[in-house]
C-alpha cells in the first residue's frame, strides 16, 4: 500500500454560548409588544496533536490552500504571504520564510496567513406585536474569519491564464511609481499576479438581514366564518441585504 486513511490527530474546541431573551414592551397599556432574542457563540478551535507533529496540507485542484498544524486552527490558510507591488517594475513581492522579501517564492516559503474560523458569530431577533399585527426581524452576523476567494486565481492573475479579468485589474500597476496592490498585466506570467497567495484572502465578516416577516392575524369571526380556529396572513423576505 502507498497510503492509508487514519485518525492521526486531535482537535480541541473551547468557547462560550450566550443566549439572552428580553421583554422590552409587554403590550401594556397600548397593546404594543416587543421582545428580543440574542445568541452569540465564541469558539476557539485548535489542533493539539498530529502524526509526528508534521503539518498536514490540503489541496484543491492540485493547489495547496490550507493546512493543519499543532497550535493552529483547523484549515488555516497556508499560502505565500503577499506584501506589496514593487512600484519600480510592477511585480508582486512576497515574504520569504526567513523574513526577507522575494519576487519568486518557493514551497518552503508558505506560511499561515489567516483563519476561516470566526472569532464569534450569532443572531439577533426582534419581534413586535400590535393588536393583530406582528413584525419579525432577524440579523445574522459573523466576525473575524477569512475567506479564500478562489475565483481570483483566474480573474485576478494579470491575464496569465487568458481568462476574463475582474474590475480589480483596473487598479493594476501601469508605470514606474504607481502605488497599488494589483501587479502589472503579464500574459507571460512573470509579474507574480498568478501566484496563489494571501492577496486572494478576504475578510469574511458580515452582518446579514436574514429575515423580515410582517403578519396579520385574522379576527376570530372571520376565521370561524371560514371554518378555521386560527388564520394568519403574512409576507416574508429572506436574505434581503
Amino acid at each position: 500500500y502507498t497510503s492509508i486513511w487514519s485518525n492521526i490527530g486531535d482537535i480541541r474546541n473551547r468557547g462560550v454560548d450566550m443566549g439572552l431573551h428580553t421583554v422590552n414592551l409587554d403590550g401594556r397599556p397600548r397593546g404594543l409588544g416587543w421582545t428580543s432574542d440574542l445568541n452569540v457563540t465564541w469558539n476557539s478551535n485548535v489542533v493539539t496533536k498530529l502524526y509526528n507533529g508534521q503539518v498536514a496540507t490540503f489541496n484543491v485542484s492540485s493547489r495547496i490552500t490550507s493546512a493543519a498544524a499543532v497550535g493552529h486552527p483547523l484549515g488555516e490558510f497556508y499560502l505565500y504571504k503577499f506584501l506589496r507591488v514593487d512600484p519600480d517594475n510592477g511585480n508582486a513581492v512576497f515574504q520569504a520564510a526567513d523574513g526577507s522579501e522575494t519576487d519568486s517564492p518557493g514551497s518552503s516559503d508558505r506560511m499561515f496567513v489567516g483563519s476561516p474560523q470566526p472569532t464569534y458569530y450569532g443572531g439577533f431577533t426582534n419581534t413586535f406585536t400590535f393588536r393583530n399585527f406582528d413584525l419579525l426581524g432577524f440579523l445574522q452576523f459573523s466576525q473575524g474569519n477569512k475567506v479564500f476567494n478562489m475565483m481570483r486565481i483566474f480573474t485576478d492573475d494579470g491575464g496569465c491564464t487568458w481568462d476574463n479579468e475582474s474590475t480589480l485589474s483596473l487598479a493594476r500597476w501601469q508605470k514606474p511609481g504607481d502605488v497599488t496592490n494589483e501587479p502589472r498585466m503579464s500574459y507571460d506570467c512573470t509579474s507574480g499576479a498568478d501566484v496563489i497567495s494571501s492577496r486572494f484572502i478576504e475578510d469574511g465578516s458580515f452582518v446579514r438581514l436574514g429575515e423580515v416577516t410582517l403578519g396579520y392575524k385574522l379576527p376570530d369571526r372571520l376565521a370561524s366564518a371560514a371554518r378555521m380556529t386560527n388564520a394568519r396572513l403574512y409576507v416574508s423576505g429572506r436574505n434581503l441585504h
